[in-house]
């Protein structure tokens, strides 16, 4: 077994913080608009932090995408006029960051040579 599962892991565990940041402003936000937008990448990042857990690889190169994509408009969203706070946006970038610096560390490690 290689050493990426453990750096997998920690990815995972941003991933579902990303995601649970994104639960949180729906209540923050009381159910605005903005915020029920928001619900459906609450429910990819869930599936991208279980697939993660489970050490897929091919899904950890999608979310390294997905997530650097994420983080950018998570940063432009945070200075601007809505419902959801920009503490909630600052947040969920700094998750995502951690989780693709995480992810670098895990897709492009050289693997373990087989004994």
């Amino acid at each position: 077994m290689t050493k990426t599962k453990g750096a997998m892991r920690w990815a995972a565990n941003f991933v579902a913080l990303s995601a649970g940041l994104y639960v949180l402003a729906l209540f923050i936000s009381r159910f605005s608009a903005e915020a029920v937008q928001l619900l459906p990448v609450a429910v990819i990042y869930a599936g991208f932090a279980y697939g993660l857990l489970r050490g897929w690889r091919w899904l950890a190169y999608i979310a390294f995408v997905a997530l650097l994509i994420g983080t950018s408009f998570a940063v432009s969203n945070i200075w601007a006029l809505g419902d959801v706070p920009g503490w909630i946006y600052a947040g969920i970038a700094c998750a995502n960051l951690l989780a693709v610096a995480a992810l670098f560390g895990a897709l492009w490690r050289t693997p373990e040579a087989a004994a």
